[in-house]
């Protein structure tokens, strides 16, 4: 349930976007655009803190480094070889072609990866699916809302479709952790919540312009942690 009324939002939120966005210059929307993405790096690294820096003994330290590092490396490498930033890219161009509909590769794609990739929609998804709340997607509904309605009042109306991401993703995620709750870890969890995080950052660097990063070639890099857990567990 948690999911769906997130995907609503973020529909909801599209439609009021592309009516704000009639009364934008385009200066204000290269601003928007820079703000969102210095807010949404602000944000994605004190997350990646809150997960990365544990207590121990009364002093700080860290976890997780060198599988991060690991993940990272293999899934951009997996990411690169398969290049699924250009497929889906051209997968949504061919659909736009197709149906003579408006440009919506951009606005679908940065939106997906925002919405999906976070911490909020891991831990929330999960959450939801062993029964333990809706907070965390009720929480991460409201935020989308507002970054929805942003995106597409320079985007344009390709950020709806990303609803439709978030319903599979998500719910997903939900599903299996029904099925898989004794695999559901909180060292999984936490893996999972730091690299959806540091994508988070790469995205908000887009957003700024300082470099252009293929994030979505990035994506692979969520399921090392699962299946260095996963290994482990079975040896």
């Amino acid at each position: 349930m948690g999911t769906i009324i997130n995907a609503a939002a973020i529909i909801v939120a599209t439609f009021l976007g592309i009516i704000f966005k009639k009364g934008l210059s385009e200066k204000i929307q290269k601003s928007i655009m820079f703000t969102l993405g210095l807010g949404l790096t602000c944000l994605a690294l004190g997350w990646f803190i809150k997960d990365f820096i544990v207590i121990e003994d009364g002093a700080l330290s860290t976890q997780g480094d060198l599988l991060i590092i690991i993940s990272l490396v293999i899934g951009v490498i997996i990411g690169e070889w398969i290049d699924i930033d250009k497929r889906l890219n051209d997968f949504v161009f061919k659909v736009e072609k197709k149906y003579n509909l408006p440009p919506l590769a951009k606005g679908f794609i940065s939106a997906t990866l925002i919405f999906c990739v976070g911490a909020m929609a891991i831990t929330g998804a999960i959450q939801d699916g062993l029964g333990l709340g809706m907070t965390t997607l009720i929480i991460k509904s409201v935020l989308d809302f507002i970054t929805a309605m942003v995106l597409a009042s320079f985007l344009g109306i390709g950020v709806i479709f990303s609803a439709i991401s978030v319903l599979v993703y998500q719910g997903s995620i939900t599903i299996l952790a029904r099925y898989l709750s004794d695999y559901a870890t909180p060292e999984i969890i936490s893996s999972l919540s730091m690299i959806g995080s540091i994508l988070l950052v790469a995205i908000g660097i887009n957003f700024m312009e300082i470099k252009k990063i293929k994030v979505a070639n990035l994506l692979p890099a969520l399921l090392m942690p699962i299946i260095y857990y996963v290994v482990l567990m079975i040896f």
